[in-house]
């Protein structure tokens, strides 16, 4: 082998290797970027899972507070008869309730909810003290949607549209309902 050709021939070695360290390089580059990502997404992990771990006992507690509180569901008919007995409970508290309306009750395997929508009538302090009244946390009951406007004809009074709801605990029945 000639001079020239022995020295092309290292030259062309020399790049070689050079060319593959580049790509070698190149690809641990890579290779330990998704290293630390993955390293980084498991720390965020690992202190999210401590600091519910940390929450477990008051978590605990209020699981075991909604099983000994919350409603149980029996029947679809109790659980709309209970909610619209709810809804017409304004008479006494010196609120007119009218166009009250079932709503179609969800069912999750963590809770049923059975609501209705209404209208009601009444002074601010009487309709708040009523709708107060009724949001109690032993209820299990909620004001989703609340809309109010001054009513049409009396200047002390207003109208409002109330979605209410009511939320118990499942059962097989709940969950065969469809």
């Amino acid at each position: 082998m000639k001079a020239s050709e022995r020295l092309l021939l290292s030259a062309f070695l020399t790049l070689l290797l050079v060319g593959g360290a580049v790509i070698l390089w190149d690809l641990y580059r890579d290779r330990k970027a998704l290293l630390i990502d993955d390293r980084e997404r498991m720390e965020l992990e690992l202190v999210e899972i401590e600091a519910l771990m940390e929450d477990k006992a008051t978590w605990t507690a209020r699981a075991e507070m909604l099983a000994q509180t919350q409603p149980a569901f029996t029947s679809r008919a109790d659980a709309d008869n209970a909610i619209f007995a709810d809804a017409q409970s304004g008479d006494g508290a010196n609120v007119a309730t009218s166009e009250i309306k079932l709503i179609e009750p969800v069912v999750t395997p963590h809770y049923v909810q059975s609501g209705v929508t209404m209208r009601a009538t009444g002074t601010v302090e009487d309709v708040f003290r009523w709708l107060h009244g009724l949001q109690t946390p032993e209820t299990f009951r909620v004001v989703r949607s609340f809309k109010a406007t001054p009513h049409p004809e009396e200047n002390e009074q207003i109208e409002c549209e109330i979605e209410l709801l009511r939320w118990y605990a499942p059962s097989d029945v709940a969950v065969a309902t469809p």
